[in-house]
């Protein structure tokens, strides 16, 4: 018998393990791309899709499908006292989300239209606020803004089509709440100023699609903390 040989066997074992359990946690656990037409389905990547206001429906402009609300002003979009939320009972991380039909003036008579996500995090009563603000400046301009929680990112807006009458106005925003656990977003439109144009018509919009990031599995991190435990009980019996 080699003892040398018998504590390296010991130690090899758990840290296998734990290095299993890394390569896990780092792996795709619940990512997914959600469409306007899964949102309308009623659930998908483990999400669950709820409306007020009326039921879920879609939209199509310019070849682009956006998931709203029936029973509006603005015909399947979200309109000013209308929502859809999507839900996770086990929480989940927005990695970006892409909205439609967000206009700016004179195209179909629009404000500047505003665009409101709430995100409540998961496990906790906080929350917290997207604000998308689509403003005139020009015919075929593409300057928006974006506050969260009162404060400019700007940044995470990662491109925008130009707002007139032969586009499907969309927005693609990135991971708005980094990567924070949530258990719930919800999209709401918000009253806009008038930009140029007979404003007439005021904000609405649809959702293009949802794209959520990994998320470590209960049953992953409990392995992982049972190899990370193994390394310290054979580092100590060598000891």
């Amino acid at each position: 018998m080699f003892p040398g040989r018998s504590v390296s066997m010991k130690l090899r074992a758990p840290l296998a393990a734990a290095v299993v359990c890394s390569g896990l946690l780092a792996g795709p656990a619940s990512a997914a791309y959600i469409s306007a037409s899964d949102i309308v389905s009623g659930s998908s990547g483990g999400l669950t899709f709820s409306s007020s206001g009326g039921s879920l429906g879609l939209k199509t402009v310019a070849g682009v499908e956006g998931a709203g609300v029936t029973s509006g002003a603005g015909g399947n979009e979200i309109d000013i006292g209308q929502s859809i939320t999507a839900d996770s009972s086990s929480g989940f991380v927005l990695s970006g989300t892409t909205l439609a039909f967000l206009y700016d003036g004179p195209e179909f008579g629009d404000y500047q239209e505003v665009a409101t996500i709430t995100a409540n995090f998961f496990g906790s009563s906080d929350t917290s606020t997207a604000v998308l603000t689509n403003t005139y400046t020009s015919a075929n301009d593409t300057i928006l803004s974006l506050l969260i929680d009162g404060v400019d990112m700007t940044s995470l807006i990662l491109g925008a089509s130009e707002a007139t009458s032969a586009t499907a106005g969309t927005v693609d925003l990135g991971a708005l709440f980094g990567n924070t656990l949530l258990s719930s977003l919800t999209y709401t439109a918000t009253a806009g100023t008038c930009g140029t144009g007979s404003c007439n018509n005021q904000s609405d919009y649809g959702i293009a699609s949802i794209s959520t990031a990994s998320v470590p599995e209960p049953a992953t991190v409990a392995l992982l903390g049972l190899g990370l435990a193994g390394i310290g009980m054979s580092r100590r019996r060598k000891a």
